[in-house]
């Protein structure tokens, strides 16, 4: 029982001394937050742009000039 308790004691240690799985996981984090925050940009810019220009009416003249 004396090396279960060890090494549970040497992992229960360790996980809290690990600068690798740390930094992992504030990049995890960080590129989820950068995700989300393209996403909603990308859609905000989609919405917007919908609106910005009004479709032409159906009477409106041709670009080109009418045969004769």
């Amino acid at each position: 029982m004396d090396a279960v308790e060890h090494s549970q004691q040497s992992r229960h240690r360790g996980a809290h001394q690990d600068p690798v799985g740390r930094a992992l996981a504030v990049v995890w984090g960080l590129g989820h937050v950068v995700t989300l925050a393209l996403l909603g940009i990308v859609a905000q810019h989609q919405l917007d742009a919908e609106h910005q220009f009004a479709a032409p009416p159906a009477r409106a003249l041709p670009d080109r000039e009418p045969i004769v």
